[in-house]
């Protein structure tokens, strides 16, 4: 014979998940380097001024259609500019709206730079900074009282910086350690 159990009260295995530390960041290797990843969701004021610029950016582009649309009058001519104007402030506010809202940092060890990126919704990359590796003058980690550590990268050895990743300590110190290496190893040798 055969048996069958009863599912009400019968014991189902289930897999359990491997426990993945919250490391803060993902590190996705590429042919040129590698990326590192922000995990999280963006910030709530990134958020709302990139609803807003949608909806200022809609508002802008219906008064650009509007105003081609009332073609009664010999004012066309003085309506031109002001549509060309009204659709350019449109469409930056629109670009805006659709930009990514979580910086991500690119090492390409191939070319010698590092690269803050932003990646929109369909998955293009806009880059907002380019530093070569001998401009980045020390990876560290810093340790605010109340929040996690974060890896920060120093433009040259002056006060400007840049945060990688912010996450556990070990994790921090293991990125670093490898950002540090890579920086080194490809600096040109004068």
């Amino acid at each position: 014979m055969t048996d069958i159990p009863d599912l009400r009260t019968a014991n189902t295995f289930r897999p359990r998940r491997p426990s993945v530390p919250d490391r803060g960041y993902v590190l996705e290797e590429t042919y040129w380097g590698y990326r590192v990843v922000p995990q999280g969701s963006a910030p709530l004021r990134m958020v709302v001024l990139q609803s807003a610029a949608m909806i200022g950016g809609a508002t802008f582009l219906a008064v650009a259609v509007t105003l081609l649309a009332m073609t009664e009058g010999a004012d066309l001519l003085f309506r031109i500019p002001v549509m060309i104007v009204v659709s350019a402030i449109g469409s930056a506010l629109m670009w805006f709206a659709s930009r990514g809202t979580l910086i991500q940092i690119e090492v390409d060890t191939m070319n010698g730079e590092v690269r803050e990126v932003v990646r929109n919704r369909t998955g293009a990359i806009t880059v907002l900074a380019r530093y070569g590796f001998d401009s980045i003058g020390s990876v560290f980690i810093t340790r605010p009282e109340g929040g996690k550590p974060s890896l920060v990268l120093r433009y040259f050895n002056t006060a400007r910086t840049m945060t990688v990743a912010s996450g556990q300590e070990p994790e921090m110190a293991r990125l670093r350690d490898r950002m540090g290496r890579d920086l080194i190893i490809n600096r040109e040798v004068d």
